[in-house]
């Protein structure tokens, strides 16, 4: 006989993050562990027979919590303890009255990734990402014994009645243990992670993987049964005790809890987020799942506990929002493809990468900060391609149908403002109406429009030439202006916030409540090369074809043709001999037309197939033969020595460059270190310069270089003037303190050089809230100046 259909009884609000874990106490309580770094305690509130109240927010872990379990009473913890693991490699026990750890286990060297019960009241049972389990004593607060021989994460970890223990892993085995350490069975049969296991009877035990299988296993190993119902990972499974009858609960991947009874699915309950991260069971049969969004939601059988109507029917409409959505497309990719938050918790490659993700129904775009070390939140993209709104995604904005709605935070405190874009419409004609409706300044016209190329897929070299608005420096031509963007990254061009005008290594907005230095993570050593990689190439071909048919008086024409190729080396890497001999041409251009050229090969450079044949034996002189000249602090033409600095700094990001700028770095460290300008790109161009020498030195263990850059520093920092500049050159300095205890003498001098510490100092003294990029500046000196007085 059919048991009666579960509905929602009740939805807790309260996490920032996803709630990765859930488990359960006696009295019918709920425990959530978050990636927003808690845990909650939960209680039914008495007021309203569904609703639950959060009773205390346990702190204590430094980085996201990823797994919880309740302990019974025992003689040193009579009220019990809720147990916390983290990705911070640390357990934390927690008493119901004390929102603060009054224990931790540490011995894990990676994420604790679950933890459960042991037989007796004082044991705990962990596993990590270490491939590890351990076997805990709560009352003595020691390891007892440690469980290895998973080739990969363990994923998951139980204790059978008869004592011995089973860990379940992402190298696809189980494995069963006795306490002491000894394995006494390897159980095969999944083809993919083993994410669960839950201990059904004295006699059988469940197993659940990211093959979306159920296995039965008896506990001498035999696997006597194999379940199918999910449609994509399984994450948890828990046992249904209030019932006799060896159901039980899976959650997964495909946003379903799904219930089992002798074996068959009798009931699937569709949830409106991508990940049903863990399921619990309560005492009173009601089911207890967190997900993806940050959500804690009861579900009961019992209609007395079902949630009011207005509830049930928002819940609903979440649901098919939610189904509507994963078959919803985002510039040709499923929306259901994309991956969820859980991928920003790795750390990006590149200052300004890009990512799309997917928050239950909506779809996000992140950019990564190297400089906090984090992904800032870019915006919401609120629409996509297609027909109607309602089948296939457009979305509604001011009586029109738009391709996408970018949702886009300016600033903290303030609503956010909508972008709204077609994907037939000129990206510099959509920025230029969000910027005269926004009251933005007109500065940030490319930054705005290379925001839409970038997060709508539209290819750059598509778009038809923008329309004049600025004023060429040289002609008074059209409004290409090199190095418009002050900004570098490391990777990608749509880095800069196009609202703040704030640098790349800028945060995103200007938060008025800074958090303390000694909680931001230091900004150096740096161990990746930046890259100049703004650009705008269909202005950029629009003036070199303009400087063409100008060229005369013994100035050989090239043919437009070859004019596009030449912007395909910038854009897609494509390299042919003949096109980088055209290049070579050009960059024969005299000085005061040359400069689109020198952004073309600053572009190309960053390609490693272009990299590898510009600076190959054969070019390599004449490459290097041009940047001296322009780099020459006699050239009275500013935008080409910024642009040349910026060459010499994308040529770093492959090894044949890399070689190429070490084998010369006598002639330009003596160049840079003695440059002065008072132009604000050509600075943050020539302290990135030294930035990407001192990583390379670093790098090769160059003890000599590394000198060279302390005295690089030591020569430029009484010159600069802006902030970025002074950055990127305190970056270096502390990449030389951070890196080696063996260059303790350049510490020394830097410690000892009175203009350089009085400089630091003076820089400490900034008023960091006045704008992010002298918070970080700022930041950064006082990390510097705690490193310089630590090593005295």
């Amino acid at each position: 006989m059919a048991s009666a259909p579960f509905k929602l009884s009740s939805t807790l609000l309260g996490h920032s993050n996803d709630v990765r874990a859930v488990a359960v106490t006696s009295d019918n309580g709920i425990v959530s562990a978050s990636r927003d770094k808690t845990a909650k305690y939960w209680l039914p509130n008495g007021l309203i027979n569904c609703a639950y109240s959060e009773v205390v927010t346990f702190k204590g872990h430094r980085h996201f919590v990823s797994s919880v379990t309740v302990l019974p009473p025992s003689q040193r913890y009579p009220l019990g303890v809720i147990v916390t693991g983290g990705n911070d490699h640390i357990i934390c026990l927690f008493s119901v009255d004390n929102p603060l750890p009054i224990g931790k286990l540490e011995g894990h060297t990676d994420t604790v990734c679950n933890l459960s019960a042991g037989l007796n009241s004082d044991v705990l049972l962990s596993s990590s990402w270490d491939k590890t389990a351990k076997l805990w004593n709560v009352s003595t607060n020691s390891c007892e014994t440690t469980f290895e021989g998973h080739q990969a994460a363990v994923w998951a970890v139980i204790q059978l009645n008869n004592g011995n223990v089973v860990t379940g892993g992402a190298d696809k085995n189980i494995i069963i243990w006795d306490k002491s350490g000894s394995q006494l069975q390897t159980l095969t049969g999944h083809t993919d992670c083993v994410r669960g296991l839950a201990v059904l009877n004295s006699e059988i035990f469940l197993s659940v993987a990211n093959d979306a299988s159920i296995k039965q296993w008896t506990i001498l190993g035999d696997c006597v049964n194999t379940f199918y119902g999910h449609t994509n990972y399984i994450y948890s499974v828990c046992i249904d005790k209030s019932v006799n009858n060896g159901s039980f609960i899976t959650s997964g991947e495909d946003s379903t809890i799904r219930y089992w009874q002798g074996g068959e699915n009798t009931q699937t309950i569709s949830l409106p987020a991508q990940s049903v991260w863990s399921v619990a069971c309560l005492s009173n049969g009601d089911i207890v799942a967190g997900t993806s969004e940050g959500v804690v939601r009861v579900f009961t059988q019992d209609p007395e506990r079902f949630a009011d109507e207005a509830a049930l029917k928002t819940f609903e409409n979440e649901v098919n929002a939610a189904a509507a959505a994963s078959n919803q497309e985002i510039g040709g990719v499923k929306v259901s493809d994309l991956p969820g938050r859980e991928v920003l918790y790795e750390p990006g490659k590149n200052e300004g990468q890009t990512k799309l993700i997917r928050d239950g129904t909506v779809v996000q775009c992140y950019s990564w900060s190297a400089s906090e070390g984090k992904w800032n939140k870019v915006g919401d993209v609120l629409g996509s391609s297609g027909g109607s709104q309602a089948t296939s995604g457009k979305t509604l904005y001011e009586g029109k149908e738009y391709d996408f709605v970018f949702s886009v935070d300016i600033e903290d405190g303030k609503p956010p403002l909508k972008l709204p874009y077609n994907l037939t419409e000129d990206p510099w004609h959509a920025a230029q109406t969000f910027i005269h409706k926004n009251n933005l300044s007109q500065m940030f016209l490319d930054q705005v429009a290379n925001f839409i190329i970038k997060n709508s897929g539209v290819g750059a070299l598509s778009m038809a030439a923008p329309t004049p608005g600025y004023e060429d420096p040289f002609t008074g031509g059209s409004r290409y202006v090199p190095g418009s963007n002050t900004q570098s990254s490391m990777d990608s061009g749509g880095n800069a916030d196009p609202f703040t005008g704030g640098s790349s290594y800028t945060t995103s907005t200007l938060a008025t409540n800074r958090p303390k230095v000694e909680d931001i993570p230091p900004f150096t050593p740096q161990t990746s090369y930046l890259r100049f990689d703004v650009a705008n190439l269909p202005a950029i071909l629009k003036k070199i074809k303009e400087f063409n048919t100008k060229t005369g008086d013994g100035i050989q024409r090239v043919d437009e043709n070859s004019l596009d190729d030449i912007i395909k080396l910038a854009d897609e890497g494509r390299v042919d001999q003949h096109t980088i001999d055209v290049l070579f041409k050009l960059l024969e251009w005299p000085h005061d037309i040359v400069f689109p050229v020198l952004d073309i090969l600053r572009l190309a450079i960053r390609h490693q197939s272009i990299n590898t044949l510009i600076c190959s034996k054969e070019l390599s002189p004449k490459l290097i033969k041009l940047l001296e000249t322009f780099i020459n602090q006699n050239n009275t033409i500013k935008t080409n020595q910024m642009l040349a600095l910026r060459v010499l700094t994308n040529m770093f990001n492959h090894e044949t460059g890399e070689a190429l700028a070490l084998q010369n770095q006598q002639q330009f460290l003596s160049t840079v270190s003695n440059f002065q300008t008072d132009d604000s790109k050509t600075q943050v161009a020539l302290a990135t310069v030294i930035l990407n020498y001192c990583v390379a030195f670093q790098k090769h263990n160059d003890l000599k270089g590394l000198e060279s850059i302390t005295n690089a520093v030591l020569s430029l920092i009484p010159n600069l003037t802006d902030n970025e500049a002074y950055f990127r050159l305190l970056v270096a300095a502390g990449t030389i303190i951070y890196s080696n205890q063996s260059i303790k003498p350049l510490i020394q001098r830097l410690n000892a050089n009175q203009q350089f510490k009085l400089k630091v100092n003076n820089i400490c003294q900034l008023n960091n809230k006045t704008g992010s990029d002298v918070f970080k500046l700022t930041i950064c000196a006082k990390q510097i100046n705690n490193a310089l007085s630590e090593s005295i």
